[in-house]
C-alpha cells in the first residue's frame, strides 16, 4: 500500500493535476480498513472518506470494488507477513 499512497501525494501535489478516481476510491477504502475494522467498512464509508478526505465523488460501484481489491491486498499481505 506504500506505492498507493506515493501515487495519490504525487498526484496532488501537482498543480492543476485531477486524481484519477479510481486511485482516490483505493486510497478510502485503505483508511477505511485501518479506521473501521469492527463494524467492518463498507461502501459507504468509503464514499464518506472519499468525500470529505479527498473531495471525490465516487459511485458506490466504485467504492465497492476498490474496498473488495483492499481487503484481497490485506489479506495477501497478512499472509506474506506470516511465512517470512
Amino acid at each position: 500500500m506504500t506505492g498507493l499512497w506515493h501515487q495519490v501525494l504525487h498526484t496532488m501535489s501537482q498543480p492543476g493535476a485531477s486524481p484519477d478516481d479510481d486511485l482516490l476510491a483505493q486510497a478510502a477504502a485503505d483508511i477505511a480498513l485501518r479506521d473501521h475494522p469492527r463494524p467492518p467498512a463498507d461502501a459507504e464509508v468509503v464514499l464518506e472518506i472519499a468525500r470529505t478526505e479527498f473531495a471525490a465523488v465516487l459511485s458506490i460501484g466504485q467504492a465497492q470494488a476498490a474496498l473488495d481489491r483492499a481487503r484481497r491486498l490485506s489479506s495477501q499481505d497478512r499472509a506474506d507477513r506470516a511465512a517470512t
